[in-house]
């Protein structure tokens, strides 16, 4: 097994979400737990993992539990296993959550979470009636893929570009993000995610979080969760690399997860 070449691609990886990281690295340790590769070695590639995807909540999960089992192969594989069983569970349950909830109408996405996406289909499935700005959500575009997505699956989507979405948001009903993590002070995602909720707030567009509680980070906010974003081009000039920002509790109306749907203020 070439683990190191595993290993690498998942910490060189800037297009996967949360959710998708987690499945293959979670399998990756389990993989390397199985073929007896070293403790130190366990949790160093762990550590390496979240330290690549600092934003990432459900990787320093992993990471805790790497280092709490890794000199027992079988324990560690046993709750490297149960951890999925409990996202996949969790993840379905705020998907029925969110997809009872949504209202109808124009709604708001900021970069490709795959809870909203899921969410969104499971609504349309219901008779929902909505349309969905995607902002490209540069860098990286991920914006792109979830706008191509959801127009394979029939639902009506609009494409904008990240700036216009602020012209946008006073058409919609709200704005809807996933979340890479629910940290301390606030919401952590794709960079541009706290101007679109200042924009939000200030017009009365209630902001609302997918997530499950995999997504919680024990911790506050701080530096080396902005991680590194692809180049925004291939130019020799200096380029800001964010690729997450913190969009603070009190910017944020509520959040879905698999307990329910919960609203943190109320709206105006």
């Amino acid at each position: 097994m070439d683990w190191q070449k595993a290993l690498e691609r998942i910490c060189s990886d800037r297009k996967s979400g949360a959710v998708v990281l987690t499945k293959k690295s979670a399998s990756l340790l389990a993989q390397m737990a199985k073929s007896k590769v070293g403790t130190k070695k366990l949790i160093e590639a762990a550590e390496k993992i979240f330290n690549a995807h600092p934003a990432m909540a459900s990787l320093w999960q992993l990471a805790q539990l790497t280092r709490k089992h890794a000199r027992s192969p079988k324990n560690l594989v046993s709750a490297l296993e149960q951890f999925l069983r409990e996202m996949e569970v969790h993840t379905e349950a705020a998907i029925a959550h969110a997809s009872e909830w949504l209202p109808e109408g124009k709604i708001l996405t900021h970069s490709f979470s795959s809870l909203v996406y899921q969410s969104l289909i499971r609504a349309s499935q219901k008779g929902k009636k909505f349309e969905v700005i995607c902002t490209a959500s540069f860098p990286g575009g991920e914006g792109i893929s979830l706008a191509k997505a959801l127009a394979r699956a029939n639902i009506s989507v609009t494409l904008v570009a990240d700036l216009q979405a602020f012209s946008w948001l006073m058409q919609c009903r709200l704005m809807l993000v996933g979340a890479d993590a629910w940290c301390e002070n606030g919401l952590v995602h794709k960079v541009g995610t706290r101007c679109l909720a200042l924009a939000a707030n200030q017009i009365g567009v209630p902001v609302w979080s997918i997530g499950t509680s995999e997504k919680r980070l024990p911790m506050r906010w701080n530096k080396q969760m902005k991680g590194e974003a692809p180049p925004i081009a291939q130019v020799f000039v200096p380029q800001d690399r964010t690729l997450y920002d913190l969009t603070e509790w009190e910017l944020v109306t509520g959040i879905v997860d698999e307990t329910g749907v919960h609203q943190l203020k109320l709206q105006r």
